[in-house]
């Protein structure tokens, strides 16, 4: 039976490690609790904790509550850090529950490893972890073991990990990603179905001279003369961007007053005309606002489309791949909770 295989770089705390920080955190819960009782005179709110116990069995195989919460690791962390309360409850299920399925799922896909006679050579293990030394401690083997050490796993168990992370990723290789095909019709289909996520709107490339009006008539009346002679300027040649650092009191006029590519819909409701209809290269009129004055200049414009077949099929592609693999997986481990015992308590 031939296997395809992929690279394994993933690294878990110890179980040993992961309870004793587990049963810390539930005697300090514990602690609190008792010292608010009799210190501050607090009335617990009554609630069990349960700290071990059967999560799920496969065929003989029992997974415990603590080996979940093993694996759950670093997603504990994260969810405290991001929930509270009864928020922090529910999430905490919900990946409890997600984590104690994916356990099961790995056993029944290692056994099925097993069943078939697949075998995972040892240079395959043995380059994984070169691979690993390398791209993770920079090479340095003592740190790859001092991490060991710290996590209190021996090297033996970590082998044992990666060789079983490869069974199955040999097995996802052989059972769900090469079956997993698409046809260059089913592609184009899809491009025609989800066209509108493929459109480009309008987009414009030009630049602004700002000409603020004044407080009085006075002032408004200097300051119109002064954006006229201006565009007049810009108008007998002068070229936009130096005249706008000289002149433009707006927040880009040491770029020359330049935007980049945007949608006209996104600039200020007065000058949306413009942006829409002016030629590139063309100087504006002048265009008054209740504060100010502007003059702009198009550099360029794109007209809204949608993106090719051409430019998005590979991307459509890989989506279409995704959906069939995940529904080739879901399919397949159905078929091997079938065919095994499994039960989640």
């Amino acid at each position: 039976m031939a296997f395809g295989i992929a690279p394994v770089s993933s690294f878990s705390y110890s179980a040993s490690m992961i309870k004793r920080i587990f049963l810390f955190f539930v005697w300090m819960c514990f602690s609190l609790e008792i010292f608010g009782q009799g210190v501050l005179g607090i009335k617990p709110k009554v609630r069990s904790i349960q700290i071990d116990g059967y999560a799920a069995r496969v065929n003989d195989r029992v997974i415990t509550r603590s080996e979940v919460l093993t694996e759950m690791g670093r997603v504990i962390a994260q969810l405290q850090r991001s929930f509270h309360g009864a928020k922090f409850e529910e999430e905490f299920n919900r990946a409890f529950k997600q984590t104690c399925n994916d356990m099961v799922d790995r056993i029944l896909i290692l056994s099925a490893f097993k069943e078939l006679g697949g075998r995972v050579p040892e240079e395959y293990v043995q380059n994984e972890v070169h691979h690993i030394i390398k791209t993770r401690f920079k090479g340095d083997a003592a740190q790859f073991e001092q991490s060991l050490a710290l996590q209190k796993m021996t090297r033996s168990d970590y082998l044992d990990k990666l060789r079983d992370d490869i069974k199955v990723k040999m097995m996802m290789n052989e059972v769900v990603r090469r079956r997993a095909r698409i046809t260059p019709s089913e592609v184009r289909r899809e491009y025609e179905k989800t066209k509108q996520k493929y459109f480009v709107p309008e987009k414009v490339k030009y630049s602004v001279i700002l000409i603020n009006k004044g407080k009085n008539p006075q002032e408004m009346k200097i300051k119109r003369k002064e954006s006229e002679k201006i565009r007049k300027e810009l108008l007998a040649g002068k070229d936009f961007a130096e005249v706008a650092k000289r002149v433009s009191e707006g927040a880009r006029a040491a770029e020359g007053g330049k935007f980049p590519w945007m949608q006209p819909k996104d600039a200020r409701l007065e000058l949306q005309k413009a942006l829409h209809t002016l030629d590139v290269g063309k100087i504006s009129d002048l265009i008054e606002t209740k504060n100010e004055f502007y003059i702009l200049k198009i550099h360029g414009r794109r007209k809204a489309n949608y993106q090719t077949f051409e430019k998005v099929r590979e991307d459509i592609k890989k989506i279409l791949e995704r959906k069939e693999q995940e529904r080739l997986k879901k399919r397949w481990i159905k078929r091997l909770r079938a065919k095994n015992y499994v039960i989640i308590f």
